[in-house]
């Protein structure tokens, strides 16, 4: 028996291992044009691209597991039926069931690192990647200033840099411009600047070098000019790229944390589709609670059904002689793209008008594992042609009889 499930993990790993990799680079290679754009026009290094995209791989992973577990699956056991070396083990006595226990097990490893992968990698991954995604649009990144934008300084002052090197650090081209109160404005411009760290307390200086201060009143309408050759401004950067704490998004709570700020918002009487204001609170909890309910159930149902993947696909991948052999394989696919989106969109309607998300999700969770069952029972007890060969040749009877009622008939001679 560990020799016939050995040989069904060699038929099943080598496709789910191809088929991650490849789903991963095909997605990431989308968003890498998307990222490049952003990268490019905000004058950043290419190097934080990709520190970004690494912080998406989690959730790319975690989007290609359920695909490349049930193409596994499925093509395993489309290979034995065309080779008769499914015939040959179940005329020994050997049932499906016992047949597919071994991809069931691999199923249950899968379940696992998805729940890891979705349940604590990807909330602080999420972040990450939000956080370098906020300091590149805002103009600073590490400390570093990006060119051609305008970028609003935590003293009033509002800053611009024609070109922008070494990360950000060293200028040319460097405008300030503030409005105070009673109407008078201030302009500092320079040909050079620098970023000189090593101050204390997240306070860097920029330093400005050949350039002058104006300021001009509108009471008296004069204006001043100072010039300069070298001049030290402080600016405390820390202060201008500070990004909201990790929890302000649903999508970046950990599966606990999710359940305890359920369990909050029970204890507390606090239910429905609006968020709370309390900045006292913490950021999860001053999340709507509809939304949090429909995260955490989300991510559970997305996980327990890695588990029927390798039920469904092994009825769908047994092909006979009289069968279409690509058939299977596409009805497949279509029926779990279909779940997947019916689970999405149940989620966040669950978020957006407050239904409870828990008998909505677990209902279409039950469902799905009852239909699954069933065609797993009705093919292992099948003889003859299988449960899906039939609704094929049902699917082939329509299709022919709507064709034929939509050709053109001969007129009678």
């Amino acid at each position: 028996m560990k020799a016939i499930d050995s040989y069904l993990l060699r038929q099943i790993v080598p496709t789910i291992l191809v088929t991650i990799f490849i789903a991963a680079i095909v997605l990431m290679m989308e968003r890498l044009m998307r990222l490049l754009d952003i990268a490019v026009g905000n004058g950043v290094s290419t190097l934080v691209v990709f520190q970004m995209l690494f912080n998406l791989i989690p959730h790319y992973i975690g989007l290609a597991l359920p695909m490349a577990l049930f193409l596994g699956v499925l093509l395993a056991f489309r290979t034995l039926s065309m080779q008769s070396e499914l015939d040959a083990i179940q005329s020994t006595g050997i049932g499906l069931m016992r047949f597919v226990r071994a991809a069931i097990g691999l199923a249950v490893l899968m379940a696992l690192l998805n729940f890891v992968l979705s349940g604590y990698i990807q909330p602080f991954a999420r972040y990450a990647y939000r956080t370098i995604l906020f300091n590149i649009t805002s103009g600073v990144i590490e400390q570093g200033i990006g060119e051609g934008i305008f970028m609003n300084l935590p003293n009033g002052y509002t800053l611009r840099v024609e070109h922008s090197s070494a990360a950000g650090r060293e200028l040319s081209g460097v405008f300030a411009h503030k409005q105070n109160e009673d109407g008078s404005i201030i302009t500092l411009t320079a040909k050079k600047g620098e970023l000189v760290s090593g101050v204390s307390d997240g306070v860097v200086t920029l330093r400005l070098i050949s350039g002058q201060r104006a300021e001009w009143n509108p009471k008296t309408g004069e204006s001043a000019t100072l010039k300069f050759e070298v001049f030290d401004w402080p600016l405390d950067l820390a202060e201008l790229v500070q990004f909201r704490g990790r929890g302000g998004d649903e999508l970046e709570l950990t599966i606990g944390e999710l359940w305890d700020t359920a369990l909050a918002n029970r204890a507390s009487g606090r239910s429905g589709i609006v968020g709370s204001t309390d900045e006292s609170l913490s950021p999860a909890m001053r999340l709507p609670p509809a939304v949090v309910e429909a995260s955490l159930h989300g991510r559970l149902v997305f996980t327990l059904s890695m588990l029927i993947l390798p039920i469904l696909a092994a009825p769908m991948g047994i092909i006979t002689r009289r069968s279409s052999q690509s058939f299977g394989l596409v009805f497949g696919l279509l029926l779990l793209v279909s779940y997947h989106k019916v689970l999405q969109f149940s989620e966040a309607y669950a978020g957006n008008t407050g239904a409870p998300a828990a008998q909505l999700l677990w209902g279409i969770f039950i469902g799905f594992t009852l239909l699954t069952a069933l065609l797993f029972r009705s093919t292992d007890t099948a003889a003859g042609a299988t449960p899906l060969q039939k609704f094929e040749t049902m699917c082939s009877d329509l299709i022919s009889s709507a064709v034929n009622l939509l050709r053109p008939r001969k007129a009678a001679v």
